[in-house]
């Protein structure tokens, strides 16, 4: 797994590619909660390259929302691919996270 980063105006952009399991979740979990830290309140998870998600990393992306919500910030998963998006659906996270098809619907809610 691996994450870049990039800036849109106030928004930070983290695009995670690769598998998110067991063996790489805290990772993915230190490595957003200290760009919340920072004080970023605007937060895009760009999943267009992921291609697998485990039980763990729901409960990472469950753990930012809920982060970001106290924060009074926002935010917004984008680009998942169909098999990742069916695990979420399964979970419910549809109804309680935002969710976008692309990086730009994404960006447009802020």
């Amino acid at each position: 797994m691996l994450v870049s980063y990039e800036e849109a105006g106030e928004v930070q952009i983290a695009a995670i590619e690769g598998r998110i399991n067991g063996s790489n979740a805290d990772e993915l979990e230190e490595t957003l909660l200290a760009l919340l830290n920072k004080g970023s309140q605007k937060l895009v998870l760009d999943f267009s390259g992921v291609d697998y998600i485990s039980s763990a990393g729901l409960r990472v992306v469950l753990l930012i929302a809920k982060q970001t919500a106290a924060a009074s910030g926002t935010l917004v998963l984008c680009g998942m691919q169909a098999g990742v998006f069916e695990v979420f659906e399964m979970c419910g996270f549809v109804d309680i996270l935002n969710i976008d098809d692309t990086r730009a619907t994404a960006l447009a809610r802020f």
